[in-house]
């Protein structure tokens, strides 16, 4: 992680809730790539892989970091930086 950003552990809850949203993205991504291929659209494939390869790679995926952000919040902080 890059040391201009900050780590906070999610809490218990939240990290399993995490993990199913992660594990469902994971899923989705598998079936995208499938079906692109199905409709004979290699190319497309490719390049849609491209983009989430290092979810997919096993050697990788443990090391990546996820980051998830409350839409609210971040909204609230825009709304008080602004004025």
């Amino acid at each position: 992680m890059n040391d201009d950003q900050w780590e906070y552990p999610a809490a218990e809850e939240d990290a399993l809730r995490l993990n199913t949203v992660r594990s469902d993205l994971i899923l989705w991504i598998v079936e995208r790539f499938q079906t692109l291929l199905a409709e004979g659209r290699e190319d497309d494939a490719c390049y849609f892989m491209d983009e989430w390869f290092e979810w997919m790679d096993k050697e990788t995926y443990i090391n990546e970091s996820t980051l998830f952000f409350d839409s609210d919040e971040l909204k609230d902080l825009y709304e008080s930086v602004k004025s």
